[in-house]
């Protein structure tokens, strides 16, 4: 009998790294039973204390960066070696290397998180204080008190209470939150106003706006909504999402579109249909989704 073949099989495929901690020589402890590894852990608990930090495929400054983690950010750490980290971002689940040196084990719970694109971290409740610390929309902040007009930090630094709010305040529409960041640069595994792509994006209005989202464009694309019929593009409307092979989109309006991208090297808008012609005919595909998320009020898909 071979009843259970196909179930078996299924069983065998590889889960997706991108998101599961495992290599070779070791694997997340939860992973036990679905991944060999010859060392499983449970690894420990940390935050991010850096203003923003690559997430690099490897521990070593040369292999590619697939994302960004930004201050606040909780991390599980599963190895340290050198100067390297393997960690697990708990924000989004993406797995990959940092520096080691970018951590801290207790910054306090956040309260408050950045709603300007970016802000500055000061040493006192003083503009004019010299030098200070860039920090980016989204990172998440403990805040100990007021002073004046400043929001006292754990850290000892001191943010303008005009570019923050508490964590459970959240933006009505995410597409006005991504047009925030039209003319920021591109850059590939970006999620800040200094470089953005596509998915980050995305990922960043749909946080800000108080819902979860996956990191890349392919795990976007299995995001909770409807799915639209591709013969009826003239449906679309604000806040639909268009998926390429590689790449999203996100419609401003029943006929313009918002999205990071190569050829502008910039988050820029265009015609949705010159934006299909374009990417077709450089050969990078044809419009494979679109997508209606459901209703964003905040106790819809709310983390």
């Amino acid at each position: 009998m071979n009843s259970n073949s196909s179930t078996d099989q299924s069983h065998k495929m590889p889960l997706d790294a991108r998101t599961n901690a495992y290599r070779p020589d070791l694997a997340a402890a939860h992973l036990r039973g679905l991944v060999e590894a010859p060392s499983y852990i449970e690894g420990r608990l940390a935050r991010i204390t850096a203003a923003k930090v690559p997430l690099h495929k490897g521990p070593d400054c040369n292999t590619g960066v697939v994302s960004e983690i930004i201050y606040g950010d909780d991390v599980t750490v599963y190895d340290e070696a050198g100067n390297w980290a393997w960690v697990q971002n708990n924000r989004d689940g993406y797995v990959g290397y940092v520096s080691s040196g970018c951590m801290s084990p207790d910054m306090g719970q956040p309260t408050h998180k950045v709603t300007a694109l970016s802000t500055f971290a000061y040493s006192a409740a003083d503009l004019k204080t010299p030098l200070p610390y860039k920090l980016y929309m989204n990172a998440r902040l403990h805040i100990v008190e007021r002073d004046g007009d400043y929001m006292r930090l754990q850290d000892g630094r001191y943010v303008h209470r005009q570019h923050v709010a508490e964590l459970q305040e959240v933006a009505d529409d995410f597409v006005s939150v991504a047009e925030r960041y039209l003319e920021v640069p591109y850059l590939w595994g970006g999620r800040t106003c200094d470089g953005i792509d596509c998915s980050g994006l995305v990922q960043i209005a749909f946080e800000f706006s108080g819902l979860s989202c996956p990191r890349d464009s392919d795990m976007q694309q299995a995001l909770p909504g409807r799915a639209l019929d591709l013969g009826g593009m003239e449906e679309m409307q604000r806040g639909d999402l268009v998926f390429w092979p590689g790449h999203v989109a996100i419609m401003v309006d029943d006929a313009m579109l918002l999205h990071a991208n190569a050829r502008d090297m910039a988050v820029s808008v265009e015609p949705f249909f010159a934006a299909v012609t374009r990417i077709a005919s450089r050969g990078d595909g044809d419009v494979m989704t679109i997508l209606r998320p459901p209703a964003l009020s905040a106790g819809d898909l709310a983390e």
